[in-house]
């Protein structure tokens, strides 16, 4: 059991510095096209607004959000889960590590009146949760699609933070049938596994847990969007980077926006499916057995 546990912290703690290092200006690169679409787009701001609602539902099952919680987002994005939580809490934090994000967060809290609501520029990783005054300040320590805290220190710091409960979401399965467009017709293959999941992230999680004493609970919430996109060379470039990364070279972009025109419609927009498993898992940090 031993031997598990060790092996198990490693694969949580394989972290890449250089990817960590250039974090916050990877966030703050894409906090001004995520927040243009939750204000701009009606289809991806219902999604992610039943996302949100969907999992406090769920989370009320375990008692929380009966108004006199106090929660802590962490790598909380442009703040609309803190937004959501705080109406339903005492009090709600964010912390991202990305200021753009961050004055995202406060904008919006500011704009639904929440007083209740603070937001901080934050490596969480590299926090002192001691000399914050933070141990044991929340009844909640909230973490969804974030590398936050993958790695040892800050998968700590998350308990550190609770004294109840630390919830993570996290892909499990991601299907698009644009990018298997794309990838077949173009280049006669599928996508890379690593681009349509990050199971491997949800089954290292659980395992450490269970490893080490906790019981999480486990939740999957599947979401299907009909997509449709204005063809142009920005969005070709995104889907070239997400799909190719290395051999995203000029030529190939220049391949796909081509192939990407021939796909429009009379509007320049193409439309497509897509389909996304989110894995839940919710602990309590008060209920550790020796295994």
């Amino acid at each position: 059991m031993k031997q598990e546990l060790e092996r198990a912290e490693k694969e949580w703690s394989v972290l890449n510095p250089q990817h960590r290092a250039v974090l916050k200006e990877r966030w703050d690169g894409k906090a001004v096209s995520w927040e243009q679409e939750l204000r701009n787009n009606e289809n991806k701001r219902r999604h992610h607004e039943n996302r949100i609602l969907s999992t406090i539902d769920w989370l009320e099952d375990f008692g929380l959000f009966q108004g006199d919680c106090d929660v802590a987002d962490i790598g909380c994005g442009p703040g609309r889960f803190v937004a959501e939580f705080a109406k339903k809490s005492h009090y709600a934090v964010g912390l991202d590590i990305s200021p753009k994000m961050v004055e995202y967060g406060k904008q919006y809290a500011k704009e639904e009146g929440l007083a209740n609501a603070e937001f901080f520029v934050e490596d969480f990783a590299s926090m002192d949760v001691h000399s914050r005054g933070w141990e044991k300040k929340f009844d909640l320590a909230f973490s969804s699609i974030t590398p936050a805290i993958r790695g040892k220190e800050g998968l700590e710091n998350l308990m550190a933070i609770s004294r109840k409960w630390c919830f993570n979401s996290c892909f499990v399965n991601f299907s698009n049938d644009l990018h298997k467009d794309i990838m077949n017709d173009l280049f006669q293959r599928a996508p890379r596994r690593e681009k349509t999941s990050h199971s491997h992230w949800f089954k290292q999680l659980f395992d450490l847990l269970w490893l080490r004493g906790y019981h999480p609970y486990v939740h999957y919430f599947k979401e299907h969007r009909e997509e449709c996109h204005t063809v142009d060379r920005e969005f070709a470039n995104n889907n070239a980077s997400f799909l190719l990364e290395g051999t995203a070279s000029e030529e190939n972009m220049e391949r796909i926006f081509r192939y990407l025109e021939a796909k429009a419609d009379q509007d320049g927009k193409v439309s497509f499916a897509s389909e996304c498993w989110y894995g839940w898992l919710l602990w309590d940090v008060n209920d550790r057995v020796e295994r």
